[in-house]
């Protein structure tokens, strides 16, 4: 009789607790503001495995940057914790007793994204230095003969081809190298005056060669809408949106056309500037380094557990677009060039299928997440982090790559329960009409893997955010 009560108990606990489960889910879908929304949820107990709550968790939805989670995962099951970026710079030519080096440097790359990244460096020219050092040890005074850079390799596309207008030419939207060098951006520092008027550009750090027709505007509030547009192959740049007025030093930020171009003249300057006199020409190149080339220093990149960090805590799209491209690039054996991303993604779903996640679902363009074109399903998301969380050997590292919800990164504002037994890991996501959450839920001292995404929502993003929060709280 004990034993048939215990057993009752277990039932009658079973059926409240899914009906709870229903009954946030069910809440949460017929939302009013998501009657026409794509949504996909799935929720894992990482301790059983059981799946806690499931809805359209095989709908293919555009994730934004919860892709992140994919491409950090693959590079560090990939390529390894151990994996590192070089760029190189070689000597070419004879140098003479008197230090002239009738030839000419040449700097090549692998798509380091942390070369002088203010994120990971506190002296963002500490490689120049380096690079300096090597050039003088090797007794090179002058230069006749320039600096050919590795500009990209045929297999490159700068700019993703899925992605949209309104984005190039952004910080967040980079075009993406062989070589990287200062985050590819630049800042525009702005003088707002009275609400109405026009502002004025105080100056631009690092200088680039652009042209920049400036048409924001000051206004009365706080906001900032500010955004800078221009297509690679131009020299123009437009600013347009508005900002707060009565402001002496406002930054806003684009990205640096044609890096490697750039390094190579910035470097250039800087040479001159320490003695090291260039003559010559600037030239983009495809070379390869070849068996006479003297190489006079290896730039490492700083270690792939702190740049997946970097690209998951500040959802950094120029970090995780060149972990993308290196996955194709390092594990793509070809005779001749093949488009590069095609590559990767190719890969990244072999190599998943290979662990028995369902790849079906996934149709991506890029790594960052930052094309509408993108697609891929909660469930996958959702197996994703179980996965490596019960299996990868890098579980600790991948685990901590995400911030604490509620209290760091991109989601500070995001779950700040004053509950002490709820704590989350989360990466989140959000372009135009989506919002989507994915990470690690601990609650009452269980552990859970989830994915959360919508597509198309009406009314407000901070209202679906409060929602999606309410909604994880309360499973």
């Amino acid at each position: 009789m004990k034993k048939i009560n215990l057993f009752c108990v277990f039932i009658i606990g079973l059926f409240i607790n899914l009906s709870a489960q229903n009954t946030a889910l069910n809440t949460f879908v017929k939302l009013p503001n998501l009657k026409y929304a794509g949504i996909g949820i799935k929720v894992v107990d990482l301790e059983t495995g059981n799946t806690v709550c499931s809805y359209n968790e095989n709908l293919s939805l555009c994730p934004a940057s919860t892709l992140k989670l994919l491409t950090t995962a693959s590079a560090l099951e990939i390529l390894g914790d151990k994996y590192k970026f070089q760029t190189s710079l070689y000597a070419v030519g004879n140098v003479n007793e008197a230090g002239v080096l009738d030839g000419f440097l040449f700097i090549t790359g692998t798509g380091d994204p942390s070369l002088g990244s203010e994120h990971l460096n506190a002296n963002k020219e500490a490689f120049l230095r380096d690079w300096l050092i090597a050039i003088q040890s090797a007794g090179i005074k002058k230069i006749t003969g320039g600096i050919q850079i590795l500009t990209n390799t045929d297999c490159y596309e700068p700019v993703s081809y899925k992605g949209i207008i309104e984005d190039v030419g952004n910080y967040f939207a980079p075009e993406i190298y062989s070589i990287s060098v200062f985050d590819n951006t630049y800042r525009v520092y702005l003088k707002s005056g009275v609400p109405g008027t026009t502002t004025e550009i105080n100056r631009i750090e690092p200088k680039v060669d652009l042209i920049f027709n400036n048409c924001i505007k000051a206004v009365s509030n706080n906001a900032d809408s500010a955004y800078i547009r221009g297509l690679p192959s131009s020299k123009e740049r437009f600013l347009y949106g508005s900002i707060p007025s009565g402001k002496t030093d406002f930054v806003v930020k684009g990205a640096i056309p044609n890096p490697p171009l750039f390094l190579a003249e910035y470097f250039q300057k800087y040479l001159n500037e320490n003695g090291i006199k260039v003559e010559g020409n600037i030239t983009g190149t495809q070379r390869k380094a070849e068996l006479n080339d003297k190489l006079l220093k290896v730039t490492y990149s700083h270690s792939l557990p702190e740049i997946i960090r970097i690209t998951n805590f500040k959802s950094n799209n120029h970090f995780a677009e060149s972990l993308f491209f290196t996955i194709g690039k390092e594990k793509t054996n070809v005779s001749e060039c093949t488009y590069i991303p095609r590559q990767s993604i190719s890969y990244i779903k072999d190599f998943w299928k290979s662990k028995g996640i369902n790849t079906a679902g996934i149709f991506i363009y890029d790594g960052s997440g930052l094309s509408p074109a993108n697609a891929i399903t909660a469930g996958l998301l959702t197996d994703l982090l179980v996965y490596m969380s019960q299996k990868s050997d890098f579980s600790q590292t991948f685990y901590n790559s995400l911030p604490e919800a509620g209290k760091e990164g991109t989601v500070l504002n995001f779950m700040r329960t004053k509950n002490p037994n709820i704590t989350a890991r989360v990466k989140s996501g959000s372009i135009s009409d989506v919002q989507s959450y994915a990470g690690y839920l601990e609650k009452n001292g269980k552990k859970y893997a989830f994915s959360i995404i919508v597509n198309n929502f009406t009314g407000t993003r901070s209202s679906v955010r409060n929602q999606m929060e309410s909604f994880l709280l309360n499973l």
